[in-house]
């Protein structure tokens, strides 16, 4: 059968899949076709538009060259995105509504949880499910897995009465079925071949998964005892306490993306990349962290793959803070083998005690404070990239249960003494709440923080310009020249937009008013560029000639 993995893209808090990012999710679907000796074809919703508009009207019906679509996309982290336009579940709808092959669709977007493209707010589609033939909730890479082989094993392919052969395979084929790690070894190993397919390739980072789950689902709260953690995340309430994957399979993975070109990685899919292999995950909320696996993860990632960008995502300040002593081991080892600009991403979401507790964050501002503090002594040294080797973020969250108005003013204040230690953060993330099905935020909470609207939107503009800037020319001085800035975006004649490949990157604005620039600047291409000026959360900078 000849397969299209459409890729609408999929963006969580524990995973990255809007270009310049690869996700997991088409890789590890691609592997599982690969299985069974199929027909692969992939692209991105991007890609997929300006080719319907290129064939449109010229008599060639483009999907149906293939037998089956798998549709995927879905987000849990709502964010701007320069270059890239995500898919809704309608557009879907829309383009395929034609098609007469199977249509399969997975991602977040086909889960009970559900998806939202904007804080304060979830996508309600389910209706637009039933256009597909298989909805697959649990992991798609498994289900497919047992679709595949209902096909081959009763020799359905080709079969002409689709109807019967849809009723047969949702008959037999569990599609909230999730997996083990071992079962998708051979997908993640054989899925690396479809890098070289995607539009931007080689200009692509890879999201490289290590563990699902979070120790936070060994707090109980509520009348009926549900796992809870968190009281806005999804994330123990999916995969309870957390289940790694071993070493070797992960650097087998990045082994194979390295032989098809791969030079960019993200260290990602996880809650807590310090707390990786700790022999205390499922003991303790704040487990102690293993320096050794984290040792030989990133050693071993390094000597196979030799890459331009390697960085990790997530990390709880509150592990970091009460152990000290093997997170100091790591964040060095991070410094040693990763590259500069990295970013450890703090879920902080509150100052405000009452906050914190109400929704069961865990982590104090004396941990975030401790927390900041050991990466910028660890990791505040400049690098080769002309950013600090390795910094924390600050993840805030608005809409919580328990605010007020002073809750903000509290934010603000910790933030500013954050500042006034003399310490660095590579970036601050606000964002609002999302009431996601399962977690412990409702739409009455959501209406309750509209009436603070006003109060949030003045406090992140008052944090942008009072903070973000400082601290952003603190990290960057004038004069610091930045490496290998992919050029994106040409907003108007004399200005251009890139960015260093990296978990967050810093936006740069290139100034080409320099006629001499401006004739050798082109998008897709890389150059090393001076900061000359600043924005709120972005640079101005100017060409170096090489």
């Amino acid at each position: 059968m000849k397969f299209l993995i459409l890729d609408g893209y999929t963006d969580e808090p524990a995973g990255l899949g809007v270009p310049p990012y690869l996700g997991t999710y088409p890789r590890y679907v691609a592997g599982a076709l690969y299985k069974y000796k199929q027909d692969v074809s992939y692209t991105t919703i991007d890609k997929l538009r300006e080719d319907l508009t290129e064939y449109n009207g010229k008599g060639i019906d483009y999907l149906n060259r293939y037998d089956a679509i798998i549709a995927i996309c879905g987000f849990h982290t709502p964010g701007k995105y320069i270059n890239a336009n995500p898919a809704t579940l309608r557009e879907f709808v829309s383009i395929m509504h034609n098609f007469k092959g199977y249509k399969m669709l997975g991602g977040p977007v086909a889960t009970k949880f559900g998806s939202s493209m904007e804080g304060g707010k979830i996508h309600n589609d389910d209706n637009l499910k039933y256009f597909f033939d298989f909805v697959v909730e649990g992991d798609i890479e498994i289900v497919l897995n047992d679709i595949i082989s209902e096909f081959v094993e009763n020799n359905l392919i080709g079969a002409n009465n689709k109807k019967n052969v849809i009723s047969k395979i949702n008959s037999k084929v569990n599609s909230l079925k999730t997996r083990e790690y071992d079962e998708i070894r051979e997908f993640a190993i054989l899925g690396a071949n479809i890098v070289k397919m995607h539009p931007n390739y080689p200009n692509i980072i890879l999201e490289l998964e290590t563990y699902r789950g979070c120790s936070r689902a060994l707090s109980v709260e509520g009348n009926e005892g549900n796992n809870c953690g968190c009281s806005f995340c999804t994330e123990p309430k999916r995969y309870g306490s957390p289940k790694f994957r071993v070493i070797s399979d992960i650097i087998e993975e990045v082994k194979a993306l390295a032989q098809n070109g791969v030079k960019y990685y993200r260290v990602g899919r996880q809650p807590c990349m310090f707390s990786y292999m700790s022999e205390e995950s499922e003991k303790y909320e704040i487990p102690k962290p293993n320096p050794e696996a984290l040792e030989k993860l990133f050693k071993g990632i390094y000597s196979v793959a030799n890459p331009k960008v390697l960085h990790i995502d997530n990390a709880n300040p509150s592990v970091i803070a009460r152990h000290e002593v093997e997170s100091r081991a790591i964040a060095k080892t991070l410094v040693r083998y990763c590259t500069g600009g990295n970013t450890a991403a703090f879920g902080v979401e509150s100052f405000d005690r009452k906050v914190i507790e109400k929704n069961c964050l865990l982590t104090e501002p004396e941990d975030v404070f401790k927390a900041v503090q050991i990466l910028n002594e660890e990791g505040g040294k400049r690098s080769d990239s002309g950013l600090p080797y390795l910094l924390p973020g600050i993840n805030l969250l608005f809409g919580l249960k328990g605010e007020n108005k002073n809750t903000f003013e509290t934010n603000y204040e910790n933030l500013m003494e954050i500042y006034n230690a003399g310490h660095m953060l590579r970036r601050i993330n606000i964002r609002q709440v999302v009431p996601f099905f399962g977690t412990n935020i409702t739409e009455k909470d959501i209406k309750k923080a509209q009436k603070f609207r006003h109060k949030f939107l003045t406090f992140r503009e008052k944090i942008r310009n009072e903070i973000d800037n400082p601290i952003l020319k603190r990290m960057v001085p004038k004069g610091t020249v930045l490496k290998d800035v992919f050029v994106e975006l040409k907003e108007r004649d004399n200005l251009y937009f890139g960015r260093q490949f990296g978990s967050y990157p810093l936006l740069v604005g290139i100034d080409t008013s320099n006629k001499e620039d401006r004739d050798i600047i082109e998008i897709g291409k890389y150059y090393d560029i001076e900061v000359t000026d600043y924005g709120k959360r972005s640079i101005t900078g100017k060409i170096i000639k090489k």
